[in-house]
């Protein structure tokens, strides 16, 4: 054959590929990957929730506009058990994508290995600032590098400005004596039957996990202590300075007269929330970020939720915990990548989406903006957010212990028993303490 033939032969082979490969490429186009979000947001459930989901979907729209290769297909499970399901599927070898996540039960993530470390996502995917602009609060030092943040939820002590006028005290507590000191003022008989109808500082001391988070841990902190430590991972809340938090609380009801029985019963809710709504409390502490909207809906503030530059207080305010740290607990929820997900670098795509400034400035459920420069804002830079600005970078998170779930119990049942049945409180806190270390030291 002739070398001119040759060539056209060859070409003409070439030819017949390109044409073949472009005919397949356009009749079989690549199939679009799939990833599964496991989420808790039940639209059915309430407006909260509602609103949620409406933010989520929203979320997905643009994301799958951005990303026509890629699918997100929704997972729901209740809301308390996100973290437990992903273990256990785990184990069951069941794979997902992303996962909502809880930064208190981090620890016990990383002891079953069924999330990620995002690590080199992150530093190959973020660009330097960004990774700033999310590292400064507790909860990013909680959560990464198993999970990225969403919002801060952290917890201040809202109060009556008017009943502060009434009673004459014009500045918030600078410590825990003058907090014990305005308590006592604000307390009110109005009926004359020898029970206040007005409390001066509001507490939740019941068998919940809040306890331990919310009231128990802001004293033994402000004290010098800590429930757990994590050099010899075992409890330490029977420690003197968690004798001193424990007889604190329980002064606080049966010596100072100024927080309720009623403390330790029902919901956290209930006890806080909607008894400082309901004028029953003077003040309240560990009031959650989360809680702002409503104060906005009872007309005790103003254009301060949704947040504007106008927002202003009107018959409530708020005041960081006046403990020497200044410390309350702060969380938030998280976004962790499943362990066994087929597409782990398409479910980042979505966690850096989703987490983009203008969607977490939307989400409803953030409690309080996760990345700082958020705070720049004029909206975020009245006094209302600026205390809890300060409340949020002050914040701590619950001990890096696989058994939190366990110590906080532990620790709830103990205060019950002090609170309650008024056992001694050293010895009720050593034998919690013995019980659980016997248990759960090490991890």
């Amino acid at each position: 054959m002739k070398k001119s033939k040759v060539k056209w032969f060859v070409f003409g082979i070439l030819v017949s590929f390109v044409v073949v490969a472009g005919f397949t490429t356009a009749a079989f186009p690549a199939q679009p990957v799939t990833i599964k979000v496991a989420h808790f947001y039940d639209p059915t459930v309430g407006p909260a929730h509602r609103l949620n989901y409406e933010w989520l979907q929203g979320v997905i729209k643009d994301f799958e506009k951005a990303y026509p290769d890629i699918k997100v297909e929704l997972e729901w499970f209740k809301w308390d058990e996100l973290d437990v399901k992903s273990m256990m599927h785990y184990r069951a070898g069941i794979s997902h994508d992303v996962f909502w996540s809880s930064p208190q039960y981090m620890p016990k993530h990383a002891l079953v290995g069924d999330f990620l470390d995002l690590s080199s996502f992150v530093k190959k995917g973020w660009i330097k600032e960004k990774e700033q602009d999310f590292n400064w609060s507790p909860v990013w030092k909680k959560c990464f590098p198993l999970g990225i943040p969403l919002g801060v939820h952290t917890r201040t002590i809202v109060y009556r400005k008017d009943m502060f006028a009434a009673a004459g005290i014009y500045k918030t507590p600078a410590n825990v004596d003058e907090l014990i000191e305005d308590a006592k003022k604000l307390t009110q008989d109005t009926n004359g039957d020898g029970i206040p109808d007005v409390w001066g500082l509001g507490m939740y001391l019941g068998p919940s996990r809040a306890t331990m988070e919310l009231y128990f841990a802001p004293y033994i902190w402000h004290y010098g202590g800590k429930i757990w430590d994590p050099a010899t991972k075992k409890a330490t809340f029977a420690s003197e300075e968690g004798v001193k938090a424990a007889k604190f609380l329980y002064d606080l009801i049966y010596k100072y007269k100024i927080t309720p029985k009623w403390a330790v019963s029902g919901t956290y809710d209930d006890v806080i929330l909607h008894s400082f709504l309901n004028g029953k409390l003077a003040m309240a502490d560990g009031f959650g970020s989360y809680w702002i909207g409503a104060l906005e809906s009872k007309g005790f503030v103003k254009g301060i939720f949704p947040a504007t530059s106008q927002g202003k207080t009107i018959l409530a305010d708020v005041f960081p915990v006046p403990t020497r740290p200044h410390a309350q607990f702060t969380n938030a929820w998280c976004l962790s990548i499943h362990k066994l997900s087929k597409h782990p670098a398409e479910a980042f795509k979505f966690v850096s989406f989703l987490t983009q400034a203008k969607y977490l400035y939307k989400y409803p459920d953030a409690g309080l903006p996760a990345r700082l420069t958020i705070w720049d804002r004029p909206e975020f830079s009245t006094p209302f957010y600026k205390k809890w600005l300060f409340a949020a970078k002050h914040g701590r998170a619950m001990p890096p212990t696989a058994h939190y779930g366990e110590l906080a119990d532990t620790v709830a049942a103990a205060l019950e028993d002090i609170v309650v049945k008024k056992s001694p409180v050293e010895t009720t806190l050593r034998k919690a303490q013995d019980e659980y270390n016997a248990s759960y030291a090490g991890e």
